[in-house]
């Protein structure tokens, strides 16, 4: 009974572990090393695997309404918004990093939590 109880455990804890270490913000120190201009792999490198990325949103007259972002700091509730609104721009609670139409960064964010 005692083996039961304790796998039980395991597989109720192992997946929520998994899910707070992706969670994870970024070291802030290493956000404000960010230049525009970088490419993909100088972000990758400095700030880690994004939580998500979102792509860029265009208007139906073909222009950037919101460009493409990889975003870190998502909870469950920003990857379940994201999942099910694609076409929205990243949440305001999460770091995002902006890249451009050359695939270089544009810009960046850092998270606006409303009290």
């Amino acid at each position: 009974m005692h083996k039961v109880a304790t796998l039980c455990a395991v597989l109720v804890l192992l997946p929520l572990m998994l899910v707070a270490a992706s969670c994870q913000t970024p070291d802030q120190g290493r956000f404000s090393q960010l230049r525009k201009g970088m490419q993909d792999w100088e972000v990758l490198t400095l700030l880690g695997k994004p939580s998500s990325k979102t792509p860029a949103v265009t208007g139906k007259d073909g222009k950037v309404v919101s460009p493409a972002s990889w975003n870190y700091g998502d909870n469950l509730s920003t990857l379940a918004s994201g999942t099910m609104f694609k076409d929205q721009p990243p949440p305001e609670n999460v770091w995002s990093v902006f890249f451009g139409p050359d695939g270089r960064v544009s810009g960046w964010r850092t998270p606006n939590w409303k009290e």
